[in-house]
């Protein structure tokens, strides 16, 4: 079978399994279906969609009911008692702004015994793709799980064992004494390294102290002898259940945050930024002594970020509590990018000078991304150890999940003259809002201790991530253009995108300079639009994933794929052309 016919095949494949969200298959549909996905890879593509079907997302809403109490209303509505493994009411859309559905949400049917049915025919769909999702949990609890009894010593001192109530299809790393079950007791002194997707975790059930937790990966937490826990890095949320002052404690790499009953807080630990949101009720956080920090009071709609570098952005800073901050719970195999030689030929019919799409490492240390494009040379060199992804035919570079390095560069340093004209273009996908370097060109003079000025810089920005940058809007795509490279934060001209990026969904993302004008486009629209006279200067050091060549510093997190430099501008026409090759669909302004 070639690679054309098998593709379309899976496209099939993927069209009835949505099909069955707004209606039942017909007889012929189901067995059309049963040879799909015995197909090469059909398994596979089914459970990825279904990992998609699973996803869900607090965006925009405080509420906080666990997961399993929202699916008990979704299953109360519902006119069958199958288990709705594809059923849309039972797993909530995601509520980004400009996501696209999956799939439509299922109409109420009169007839249980007609949905009963064509559960029955697809039942063994389920098995079979998640005997190929070689994850941690294949699709949420649907129903409450049976209780382990705890260890006599933890009964005797009181002490509830967390317990996992429900989850995404979740990767678990290596480190944690065990990989978590849903419904199984979690005891202290246990560490969960979460590499991908969001768990939920009850602490101590019936007490006081009883709390709701998500966690949403990449995060490590680790449980404490009294049951509740510490956060070594990543992001979690917690409500607390309980009453009282301070029920509901979290250690933290810089100090205790304590909880009130009936309060909702969010924690983010990532590298030396740290921070506490509270949507509701009161929190106190006690930061270590070594931080030479007193004790911070938060009242509703607070944050505050504790800065342990020793950068000029380092200290306490209070701002607004914000829920975008904890946004995504879709796992990275959401979205997939699945592109083929027809956007291959787009792109290389533009002509570019450099053109990396990551399928493969080639030479010795340090191995390298071949250069597609005109100039020979210019190769991307690996640095430290990224990751990588496969979506179909298409693999992507996967970066910043680890606290080692893991970016790419080059030793031929582009453009060779100062150029009026060119474009930068690349497929991103960020894991979590942060202040990380997609792209940047860098001076190859060191300046001091590692650190180099830039000429241009397309990164993701984070939430006032410095006091200087708070004008430039949270969440954002920034794109800034410096002629002569600078260090200074706020130098040369700043683009910074109309509305939030969205996260852990592929975003085409463009910096352009024609003539005097520079513009930043996301998904074939102009998104920031500026005018800058100074050409790009020449012989500049390509960065891919930070910000310093030799420093892991400000690092991107997420994935990346086909990236194109381009000695022009590219025009509206050409930048769209790329992506109606890419296959995806994307409205344009």
């Amino acid at each position: 079978m070639d690679m054309n016919s098998r593709d379309q095949q899976l496209d099939e494949l993927r069209t009835l399994i949505l099909k069955s969200q707004s209606e039942d298959l017909s007889e012929a549909e189901t067995i059309e279906l049963n040879r799909l996905i015995h197909l090469p890879g059909g398994a596979e593509e089914a459970a990825r969609l279904v990992d998609q079907l699973c996803a869900f997302t607090d965006i925009g809403s405080s509420n906080f009911l666990s997961l399993e109490e929202e699916q008990s209303g979704a299953r109360q509505d519902s006119h069958h008692t199958a288990p709705p493994a594809f059923n849309t009411a039972a797993f909530p859309e995601p509520a980004t702004e400009r996501s696209r559905p999956v799939a439509a949400s299922r109409p109420n049917r009169p007839q249980a015994e007609t949905h009963s049915k064509n559960w029955t025919r697809a039942y063994w769909l389920v098995g079979l793709a998640a005997s190929h999702l070689v994850i941690g949990s294949f699709a949420w609890s649907l129903a409450r799980p049976a209780r382990e009894v705890a260890p006599i010593a933890m009964q005797t001192a009181k002490v509830k064992p967390p317990q996992i109530v429900s989850m995404t299809a979740c990767v678990w790393g290596h480190g944690g004494n065990s990989v978590p079950t849903l419904g199984k007791p979690i005891h202290q002194g246990e560490v969960l390294n979460l590499v991908e997707g969001v768990a939920e975790l009850k602490t101590g059930d019936g007490t006081p102290n009883e709390a709701l937790v998500r966690i949403e990966g990449p995060a490590s937490i680790f449980i404490r002898d009294d049951g509740q826990l510490g956060l070594n890095h990543g992001t979690l949320t917690a409500k607390s259940l309980g009453f009282g002052s301070e029920q509901v404690s979290i250690i933290t790499p810089i100090g205790l945050v304590s909880v009130d009953g009936q309060s909702y807080v969010g924690l983010v630990s990532l590298g030396d930024s740290h921070e506490v949101h509270l949507f509701s009720g009161r929190a106190f956080v006690r930061p270590l002594s070594t931080y030479g920090s007193s004790d911070v009071r938060l009242e509703e709609g607070d944050a505050v970020r504790l800065s342990t570098g020793t950068e000029m952005d380092s200290g306490v800073v209070l701002f607004e509590a914000s829920m975008a901050s904890f946004a995504s719970a879709r796992s990275n195999a959401f979205d997939p990018l699945s592109l083929d030689e027809k956007y291959v030929s787009a792109v290389l019919e533009s002509s570019p000078d450099i053109y990396w799409r990551f399928e493969g490492l080639e030479g010795s240390y340090p191995q390298h991304v071949k250069n597609e494009g005109k100039l020979p040379d210019l190769h991307a060199l690996v640095v430290g150890n990224p990751g990588w992804r496969q979506y179909r035919g298409n693999r992507v570079a996967e970066l910043g999940l680890t606290d080692a390095a893991s970016a790419f560069t080059t030793e031929t340093l582009w453009p060779s003259k100062p150029l009026d004209n060119y474009t930068i273009e690349a497929w991103a996908k960020p894991q979590l809002y942060h202040h990380g370097e997609m792209i940047c060109l860098v001076d190859p003079l060191e300046r001091r201790e590692g650190r180099h000025d830039q000429a241009l810089l397309l990164e993701t920005f984070a939430r006032e991530w410095f006091y200087a940058l708070k004008v430039l809007g949270p969440n954002r795509i920034r794109f800034n253009h410096r002629t002569p490279p600078s260090g200074v934060v706020l130098d040369g001209t700043n683009l910074v995108s109309e509305d939030p990026y969205q996260v852990r969904v592929w975003q085409h993302v463009v910096a352009r300079k024609s003539g005097n004008e520079l513009s930043l486009w996301i998904d074939g629209n102009l998104a920031a639009q500026q005018e800058d006279e100074a050409p790009l200067p020449a012989n500049m050091k390509i960065l891919i994933g930070q910000i310093y060549p030799t420093k892991n510093y400000r690092p991107y997190v997420g994935q990346i794929d086909e990236v194109a430099f381009y000695d022009r501008a590219l025009t509206k026409q050409e930048i769209r052309k790329h992506i109606r090759a890419s296959g995806r669909l994307v409205d344009f302004d």
